[in-house]
């Protein structure tokens, strides 16, 4: 379950990206949303549980997601 939340995740990120590197990098999206790079990066992989759900309401915000 954790792949398929990170995976989704990484998905919607990069699939805007080409219309803006800027706004939506990983840290871009990390500094937005108070949480380190790498720490996205490794919920992006699955290795690591997704964050809290307050993180992930920011997240959700920042890439306009459900």
């Amino acid at each position: 379950m954790r792949n398929a939340f990170g995976a989704r995740i990484r998905r919607r990120r990069e699939s805007v990206l080409p219309l803006d590197p800027h706004l939506l990098s990983l840290r871009q999206v990390s500094a937005r949303i108070g949480v380190e790079p790498s720490y996205l990066s490794k919920v992006e992989r699955g290795r690591v549980p997704p964050p809290s759900e307050a993180t992930i309401m920011r997240l959700a915000k920042e890439l306009a997601l459900d």
